[in-house]
């Protein structure tokens, strides 16, 4: 997937969809996003009242930001999943994202970072993706 990995893509997502639940062009966002994640196409209507039911517990909440991350937090899970079962849904989703305004994640290089700590001190260090950590103490 181009060096990105599906958890990227499946948060990108989910923060398009969270924008688009707070705005007047909801209903066509939602089919789009119904049909993308609809396992198959006559699933996509229970799909929609799901994102629906989603949307209005958001609105309920008055959209701050903590309903916004728990609304998302669900969202990432069921894009994560759909990306797995089915990597060409990239595409589709790249397309979501330009059309809502958000950006696509960018392909991660590899990248090396360097620490050291004097006197006794410890390093930490938190990232994503595959880490390899050595240790060298003297």
């Amino acid at each position: 997937m181009d060096g990105i990995d599906v958890s990227q893509w499946a948060m990108s997502a989910a923060q398009a969809l969270i924008t688009a639940m707070t705005t007047d062009l909801w209903a066509g966002a939602r089919d789009r996003f119904a049909g993308l994640l609809a396992r198959r196409p006559e699933s996509a209507g229970e799909v929609a009242e799901e994102l629906d039911d989603a949307r209005q517990q958001l609105l309920d909440a008055g959209v701050t930001e903590e309903a916004a991350e728990e609304t998302s937090a669900e969202w990432v899970s069921r894009f994560r999943r759909a990306l797995t079962r089915d990597p060409s849904l990239v595409e589709e989703i790249r397309t979501l994202l330009e059309e809502q305004n958000v950006e696509a994640p960018a392909a991660s290089g590899r990248f090396t970072q360097n620490f050291s700590a004097t006197g006794g001190g410890i390093v930490f260090n938190q990232g994503t993706g595959t880490q390899a950590n050595q240790v060298h103490s003297k």
